[in-house]
């Protein structure tokens, strides 16, 4: 396991797993948002699709397509036990379980059984620092897509020397005020950005969809320094 990938677990290891989706519940506008959009790419799927959640955390994008597609199959995988231990309740609670397979790790212990008609990474590739783990990452998604397949991506974004950066990142604080953040960390959140994870701005993402073989991406989301896009395999 590289130092980076030790990195994100121990973040997603430290957070309260349990009260996770709690904590988030104040910003829930912005995440239905985007899995509102999602659904919208991916609802002309093959009526069995088989759908891979890469850091799947809690389980949510699990919950939001398997409910909308009654046929979906899914495989989730986070290097975070605690999250997915809460990932299963919540998928056994709302009876979606038999239809979903959890794995503990990294997309690199994943089986190589089959590829996947689409495959989502939300709110993860910011915690891999190092540009090669970045990069490996889109590679292999790439790798266990089928052809026409897609893979939509989430992460935060932006370009911290734009003029406009001190700005927007006001907004951020806020944004993690109303989220109910402690003013301490609310203090240290853009030294957070600059320090503790990667933030790319948007044409350096594109760059590592491009570098996979993936096509250019479509971006089809922003809010504030979250931003989303999709591509199609070709």
């Amino acid at each position: 396991m590289s130092q980076e990938n030790k990195m994100a677990k121990e973040f997603f290891d430290k957070q309260a797993s349990e009260t996770y989706d709690q904590r988030i519940k104040p910003i829930a506008p912005i995440i239905d948002n985007l899995h509102f959009l999602i659904r919208l790419i991916l609802k002309d799927l093959p009526s069995d699709a088989h759908i891979l959640c890469v850091g799947v955390g809690t389980g949510t994008e699990i919950l939001e397509l398997a409910q909308a597609f009654p046929y979906w199959r899914f495989t989730g995988i986070d290097p975070s036990a605690s999250m997915l231990d809460v990932c299963r309740k919540r998928l056994q609670q709302s009876g979606l379980l038999t239809r979903c397979e959890l794995y503990h790790g990294y997309l690199s212990d994943l089986p190589k059984i089959e590829q996947f008609d689409a495959i989502l990474c939300l709110l993860v590739a910011h915690f891999l620092k190092d540009s090669q783990e970045r990069q490996a990452l889109f590679n292999r998604m790439a790798a266990r897509l089928k052809v026409a397949g897609y893979v939509i991506h989430a992460e935060i974004s932006y370009d911290l020397s734009a003029v406009e950066f001190p700005d927007i990142g006001e907004k951020w604080k806020t944004l993690h005020r109303v989220a109910g953040a402690s003013e301490e960390r609310v203090a240290n959140i853009l030294k957070t950005l600059q320090e503790d994870v990667a933030v790319l701005p948007p044409a350096s993402t594109e760059h590592l969809f491009l570098n996979s073989g993936l096509p250019m991406p479509i971006p089809f989301f922003q809010s504030l320094l979250i931003r989303a896009w999709y591509a199609q395999k070709t």
